[in-house]
Order: structure tokens, then C-alpha cells, then sequence
């Protein structure tokens, strides 16, 4: 479902897109572009649908806002076409027999764009940025600057410790065992590799000290552009120097019109499309010859999530008043129609999550709805069951996909206000969570790493060494203990619910993480601490003079997924004459 959310973290996780893996995904078969040698120089324009809000780790980049960042940044691990995690800066990781320690082994040779070295004083330093341990550090005095915290200290809340055991050796110990940890270090393509000058100088969000292929011209929150870097670490199959491009524009075109108009006529070489309500633009682009597109599986989840804390969604007639009103046939059909891979949603996961069942789950049934919203009332008389939801001001597809909800539930009784809020609002109002009701895409993939967190109440689980929770102890600051919390977007407080994903998390049989994992789905549906309207694939779009998509393969062997939800890796693309 395309969050009527359509700037904050629509994330995030991958996507396949090749005929040879019809099965997740699609190229159009009109569009397979003839192969040339590759190009030297020349400057890729590329339309996106979310601002650019900085580099650091406070700075929450969404989906394809992330397509530009990750031109200029790599990740210490990588996703495979496969969905598996593979090492990508880092030459290794090995867990320990219990999964609670776990040796990262950094890759040797690879430099950041100002020259200094990717070891394992870079590595330890980013992941104590990530935790928040510096900006407590700044805090109560002991370091000059550091970055401020963010939902990464939530994040990486189960991280106890991290030690450099050797030049380009790192332990990370965790509080509980985690055998999906290389994939929460990935963190949907987002815990990117900063070099110490960017972390350290005291102007981290507006610096980008990467490893990556570009390095950072210009931006402003609705342009970005990147140059060549010279001194980039890859070669291509023949040994020579990458990347192809000289330059790269990214240009923030909030509705697909402009990004669809774009690459028709050429003003535009790509652009990126999510069918959380660009579904028909990008069904057209699929068959129009002179385009190739590459179109994700429906692997991610937009939730809607219910403040379990605040009226009227305390109450759980409220919440499945609501979940029991969303006709998701209806929904797919209208907003999502002309998309081979669009999906009637049976479960609040996809079908490739491994927490995908259909036990529990809220399906359409308006008679129920309406049920469960006499209940609510009997037990609040003389009150109307209202509530207002957000969407994204100046988006007419997140005003259209949040109208259509309205309509649904009002058919059962109750009255939804529509709330038009800007980016920098809903990102400001989202961690913690200030609406009554939101939607929001955090779940995605075939994994776990990128939903559990969004569902336990305390990342940390309650570890006094965390850098967030000792501060707080220290000073008496309480607002800081609050920082391991600030991804519970639901505002839960079920321990049941976190003993099953926990425990899930540290077993290593297949099957028993599964059921455990099922369970929790089962529980989280039961009780419809979530909804879900309809799942969302992303799509790139481009010209045939755009070639070498995907034509770099990963350091540890195999390929990337050929689109995700932040485009594709531009290492090795170039434009032909």
C-alpha cells in the first residue's frame, strides 16, 4: 500500500525485477535495451518522489530520496538478488554459537573520498554514532561534536558493546541474540559507511564523507547533485576505473506527472515511481517501447499504525472497526490498477515475509465494522467514534489513497478528518508518534530486521549500558531513556507479543523461527494493533540510451536485486551516444 504518507521513510528494502526471476519481479518485455560498450562521462538526470534531507544519522532520507545518498555512500553489508545478506565493505561476519557476538572483518583497501582508511576505528566509530553514543558523549562533555540522536539509537538499541579487536577486526555483542543481525546492520540499505571528518567536523548533515562512487556536489532539499569520484575503490569486469558518468542531477518531483512527462520526452534519463498510488503511471511506462522498467515484487508493507495509547484507538472495537472497514479489493483496484504484481492483501506482511499467515487477519467486512463501532460508542456514549489521519500536502496521490480510506470508513460509521501535513512535519510528528492514526511503510522484505524493531516497545530491552539509558541514569534526564523507544509506532506494551518476536529472533531453525514468528503476526493481527490497505512495489523507468544497469556484481559473488526501494546501484551505468 502506498502510505498516504508519501515523504516519510516509505521504506525501504529490496526488489526484483528481471524476467529470469519473474517470480519477483518484471522487466517490460518491450524494453530490453541493446547492449553497447560502455561510455565514458556525460551526466545522468534523475527524477525522484522525496526531498533530501541531509547525511547524518539523524537525517531520515526516504525511499527515493535514498537512491541519491546511496550514490554517494556504500553499506558494510549488501542484499543479494536472493534476498540473502552478503558482505560488501566488510570482507566477513561470524556470529557466535549462542548469535550474541558477532566478528565483523572489514575489507582491506578502501578509502573514503577525503583518503583516510576503512578500518576498524571507522567501523567502531559508526556504529557508536549509530547507537548515540556520541552525541551523549558530546553531551555530558567529553567529546567536541557529534551527531544528534535519531531512530538509528533505536535501532541499533540491542548493540551492548563495540570493540576493535585489530586493525580491521571488530566484536559487536548484543543484549539478546539476534541471528538476523547482518541484516539490521544493513538497516534497508541505510547505515551507510561515514568517514571520521564527516561524523566528527561538526557539520555532519550537510557533509558527505563516503566510499562511494560519486562524491557530493550541491543539494538542497529538493536537488542534489553528485561528480565523479576519481579515487573509487571497484573496477569493472575488464579492470578499468568506475564509475562511467561524469555527473548525476537528482531532482524532487513530488507527483508522478513531471517524472512521467520527464522520461518520455528526455528531460528526464530515469525516474523513480512507487505504486502506493502511481500504480496506472507506471503500468503505462511498462508497455511503452521506448522505455525499459524494472518493477519490485509487493515485498513492501505500508502499515497503518493505531496509537494504542490515545483515544479512540486505545480501545480495540476502535481498531478493528477500522481494520474490518478497509475493502482491499476495492483499494487495490482503484489506486493500485495497471500494475502486473499488485496484490490483494490477506495478511499485514506479504507473502515472502517469512511473518507472512493469514491467521488473525482484519479482512473487509463492513457489517463486522460497523459491529465493532456500536460497541466503541456503547461504551463511550454519547460520542462520535473520530478521529483525523495525516497525508502529504501537495501529493494528490496521498490525498486520493487517504480519500478512499475515508470513504470506507465512514461507510462504517465513523468520521476520519483529513490532516495535509508537510514532510518535515510528519517526520517531525512520527518519532514518537503524535497522530491518532498514521500510515507509514516500515515493514518490508523476506526477513525480520526491518519490522521486529517497529513492534517491541524497547529496543534496548531495558540494558543500562546503553549509551541512551546510562545518560539518562547519569543526568536524570528522563527524555533520553525515551530515545530506545521512539521506533514504537504503535505505542505497544505486549509482552507476550515481544517474548514470540524475541525468541524468534534467536533461534536458528527455519522452521521454528517461522512458526514463532507467524505466532507473532497471529497476535499482532488478533489484535489489530495494525491495519494494512494494500502492499507497494517501487519502479525505475529509463530511456534506452541509459545502459549497464546492473552490470556490476557484488564483492562476495552473485548479484544485487535489480530495483529496491532506493533504485539501483549507478556504479556501473553510462549513457550511450
Amino acid at each position: 500500500m502506498k502510505s498516504p504518507i508519501r515523504g516519510v521513510r516509505r521504506k525501504v528494502a529490496a526488489a526484483i525485477a528481471v524476467a529470469v526471476v519473474a517470480s519477483l519481479g518484471t522487466v517490460a518485455p518491450s524494453s530490453a535495451a541493446k547492449v553497447s560498450a560502455p561510455v565514458r562521462g556525460g551526466e545522468l538526470k534523475v527524477g525522484v518522489f522525496d526531498q533530501f534531507a541531509g547525511f547524518c544519522m539523524a537525517d531520515n532520507n526516504a525511499n527515493s530520496a535514498l537512491f541519491a545518498v546511496r550514490s554517494m555512500y556504500e553499506t558494510w553489508v549488501e542484499q543479494r538478488a536472493d534476498g540473502k545478506i552478503v558482505p560488501y565493505l566488510l570482507k566477513s561476519f561470524t556470529p557466535s554459537a549462542d548469535f550474541k557476538t558477532w566478528t565483523l572483518t572489514v575489507r582491506d583497501g578502501i578509502t573514503f573520498h577525503d583518503g583516510s582508511p576503512v578500518n576498524a576505528q571507522a567501523l567502531v566509530l559508526n556504529l557508536e554514532a549509530l547507537r548515540g553514543s556520541l552525541f551523549i558523549n558530546g553531551l555530558l562533555g567529553r567529546t567536541p561534536s557529534a551527531p544528534n540522536p535519531t531512530t538509528s539509537g533505536a535501532f541499533t538499541g540491542n548493540i551492548a558493546s563495540v570493540t576493535a579487536t585489530g586493525p580491521m577486526s571488530v566484536v559487536v555483542t548484543l543484549v539478546k541474540a539476534a541471528t538476523d543481525f547482518p541484516e539490521n546492520l544493513y538497516g534497508s540499505g541505510r547505515f551507510v559507511a561515514r568517514g571520521a571528518a564527516q561524523i566528527t567536523g561538526g557539520k555532519c548533515s550537510a557533509t558527505v564523507v563516503g566510499t562511494g562512487p560519486f562524491k557530493l556536489t550541491s543539494f538542497n532539499p529538493n536537488e542534489l547533485r553528485v561528480e565523479k569520484n576519481p579515487t573509487y575503490w571497484r573496477k569493472d569486469a575488464n579492470g578499468q576505473a568506475l564509475p562511467y558518468l561524469d555527473k548525476i542531477t537528482f531532482t524532487f518531483l513530488v507527483d508522478a506527472k513531471p517524472r512521467e512527462s520527464g522520461v518520455k520526452n528526455g528531460s528526464l534519463d530515469m525516474a523513480m515511481f512507487s505504486s502506493a498510488g502511481e500504480s496506472r503511471t507506471m503500468g503505462a511506462l511498462q508497455k511503452n517501447g521506448k522505455l525499459t522498467s524494472l518493477i519490485s515484487p509487493p515485498d513492501y508493507y505500508p502499515l497503518i499504525w493505531f496509537n494504542n495509547r490515545v483515544a479512540p484507538f486505545n480501545d480495540r472495537n476502535a481498531r478493528l472497526a477500522f481494520s474490518h472497514a478497509l475493502d482491499h479489493a476495492r483499494y487495490v483496484k482503484v489506486r493500485q490498477a495497471g500494475l502486473a504484481g499488485a496484490r490483494v492483501p490477506d495478511s499485514v506482511f506479504g507473502p515472502n515475509s517469512i511473518m507472512y499467515t493469514k491467521r488473525g487477519f482484519a479482512e473487509f467486512n463492513l457489517n463486522g465494522a460497523k459491529d465493532y463501532v456500536a460497541k466503541w460508542k456503547a461504551a463511550n456514549p454519547g460520542k462520535e467514534l473520530e478521529f483525523s489521519f495525516p497525508y502529504t500536502s501537495g501529493s494528490t496521490d496521498s490525498l486520493a489513497n487517504a480519500t478512499l480510506m475515508k470513504q470506507m470508513v465512514e461507510a462504517a460509521g465513523m468520521k476520519m478528518n483529513l490532516l495535509p501535513q508537510t514532510t518535515a512535519e510528519l517526520i517531525t510528528k512520527t518519532f514518537p508518534q503524535q497522530y491518532q492514526v498514521m500510515s507509514l511503510t516500515l515493514a518490508e522484505g523476506t526477513g525480520t530486521a526491518f519490522t521486529l524493531p517497529f513492534l517491541v516497545s524497547d529496543n534496548s530491552f531495558g540494558n543500562p549500558t546503553n549509551p541512551f539509558n546510562a545518560a539518562a541514569a547519569a543526568t536524570g534526564n528522563r527524555a533520553l531513556a525515551a530515545v530506545p523507544r521512539l521506533l514504537n509506532l504503535a505505542n505497544l506494551n505486549d509482552p507476550g507479543l515481544e517474548s514470540l518476536l524475541v525468541d524468534a529472533r534467536a533461534t536458528n531453525s527455519p522452521a521454528g523461527k517461522r512458526r514463532l514468528y507467524q505466532s507473532a503476526t497471529q497476535r499482532v493481527q488478533s489484535e489489530a494493533y495494525v491495519a494494512t490497505v494494500g502492499y507497494t512495489q517501487y519502479g525505475l523507468v529509463y530511456g534506452k540510451n541509459v545502459q549497464g544497469v546492473n552490470q556490476l556484481g557484488l564483492t562476495s559473488g552473485g548479484n544485487r536485486r535489480p530495483v529496491t526501494n532506493f533504485g539501483i546501484d549507478l556504479t556501473s551505468v553510462y549513457k550511450s551516444k
